[in-house]
């Protein structure tokens, strides 16, 4: 069983129990934080990024393996297995990790930030170039990976982007 501060982590603070689309409203959120964060693109955020992908690899193992969840019509904390275990639905650790990647690649603007989003969002969602391959790697590490190479892609997109029109994601 987890924690309440696991659950906490993994699913973005609680987040990933939205009735409506949580990987997009824990995207959201990252992005909403994110833009009060100091910009550092330094071989350290890569680091740290990839140890949240560790992190994250983990969190999401022990949430399969087993979990509390809420019932949002009762407000009570129901046992029960995990009965999509490929990727359960209030995981959406991997959002923060694959967001974050995304938003490193563009300028600190609302109009690169709003990229950012939509393009992560695409990308994890219609999962091109080799996501969807990396979404049926067991466990934890599908979970995961398959964002990550969302957010890698995304990121390449906008980064192309802002490289040839650098005006466009800085207008504002």
């Amino acid at each position: 069983m987890i924690t309440r501060f696991e659950e906490a982590v993994t699913t973005v603070l609680w987040t990933g129990y939205s009735p409506v689309a949580p990987a997009t409203v824990a995207s959201a959120l990252v992005a909403g934080i994110l833009w009060f964060v100091p910009r550092a693109q330094s071989p350290w955020m890569l680091i740290l990024l990839g140890l949240l992908t560790f992190v994250g690899v983990w969190l999401s193992n022990r949430y399969i393996d087993g979990y509390e969840v809420r019932d949002p019509g009762r407000f009570a904390l129901v046992r029960r297995k995990n009965p999509k275990k490929e990727d359960p639905d209030p995981v959406v650790f991997d959002e923060l990790v694959g967001q974050w990647i995304t938003l490193l690649a563009v300028p600190h603007t609302i109009l690169g930030f709003s990229a950012a989003f939509f393009a992560f969002r695409a990308f994890d969602i219609f999962k091109p170039l080799g996501a969807g391959q990396l979404q049926k790697l067991p466990r934890g590490w599908g979970v995961m990976l398959d964002d990550v190479l969302a957010g890698l892609w995304a990121a390449l997109c906008l980064y192309g982007l802002h490289y040839w029109q650098p005006e466009l994601l800085s207008a504002f």
